[in-house]
């Protein structure tokens, strides 16, 4: 059987929330890394590249922020027109 609408909406806001989570932690871990590399007195061709990898994953978390508000919201209005009787204890709570 599909996956019904809110099925799949429920489960594509529940992978941004995993998303930015796995990137914030990214963020802290590169920052670690390259500080690290800097007190090791490391190649400055390999610190910059590794700066600019976390300036990369610091782009994304605004990124996936703005995505989970616009999921969110997306998933609020939904849940305002639906007349379902499927359970949406879990949607309500996400949001």
């Amino acid at each position: 059987m599909a996956p019904s609408t809110l099925q799949i909406k429920v489960n594509a806001l529940k992978r941004l929330l995993k998303e930015e989570k796995l990137y914030k932690n990214e963020v802290t871990e590169q920052e670690q890394f390259v500080e690290q590399m800097k007190a090791n007195k490391a190649d400055e061709y390999e610190v910059k590249k590794q700066i600019e990898v976390l300036q990369e994953s610091q782009r994304m978390v605004p990124e996936v922020t703005k995505k989970i508000a616009d999921h969110k919201e997306a998933l609020s209005q939904f849940l305002d027109a639906y007349k379902g009787d499927e359970d949406v204890t879990e949607a309500k709570a996400l949001i």
